[in-house]
């Protein structure tokens, strides 16, 4: 999986999850007209009780908080370098609709295997006096109805989603139009914020300005 992402994934699929993916990207600069910016900055992304002070610089947050910078064009996380910058930047595009898309870009140096782009929803809890993003839902757009955490029945077929395929040997599938992407997104929404305490959502939540 995309390394800058490996610890959301960590995160948001406690459980057998396979991811939608694609070729390229499938949203476009046009898709992105009317859609909602998420403020450049810090942000927080904690994962379950992850406890940690906001007021603490964020170079002393544990991992758990899973720190991200924010920027126009670009996420940029994982863990800090002995100076405290984050190893890798991934391009990203912010689709309107219902929900929100949020395409993520693998880098060229890649790792033989990953995805060349995943996508996640992204649904707005509060915005600033600008109209940008301060809190939002955030899960990943999912092939199908995850498994259990007991690992349920192996032996069923998993069903996908409609305009979805599976890829040979690998843990996503395999999108080819925005409308696959977002109708699997949409119902994934349901099952990240279940409330049955096997949640896999996360709440991002904009901190401040830089990235400390």
């Amino acid at each position: 999986m995309l390394r800058i992402v490996a610890v959301l994934l960590a995160a948001l699929c406690l459980s057998g999850c396979a991811v939608v993916s694609s070729e390229r990207p499938l949203f476009s600069v046009a898709d992105s007209e009317g859609a909602p910016t998420l403020k450049p900055g810090l942000w927080a992304l904690p994962a379950g009780d992850c406890k940690f002070s906001l007021r603490a610089s964020a170079l002393k947050w544990p991992d758990c908080a899973n720190a991200a910078l924010v920027t126009a064009t670009s996420l940029f996380g994982g863990k800090r370098d002995a100076v405290g910058a984050f190893p890798q930047a991934l391009t990203y595009r912010l689709a309107s609709g219902d929900p929100a898309i949020l395409q993520v870009e693998a880098p060229a140096d890649r790792e033989p295997g990953d995805p060349k782009v995943i996508y996640l929803g992204v649904r707005a809890l509060a915005s600033d006096g600008q109209g940008l993003i301060t809190s939002a839902r955030v899960w990943l757009a999912l092939c199908a109805k995850p498994l259990p955490t007991d690992g349920g029945d192996l032996s069923k077929p998993v069903k996908l989603m409609p305009g979805l395929t599976p890829i040979k040997g690998r843990d996503e599938c395999q999108a080819r139009t925005p409308a696959a992407v977002r109708n699997a997104a949409r119902q994934s929404e349901s099952w990240a914020f279940s409330g049955d305490g096997e949640d896999f959502g996360l709440v991002a939540r904009w901190i401040r300005d830089g990235d400390r």
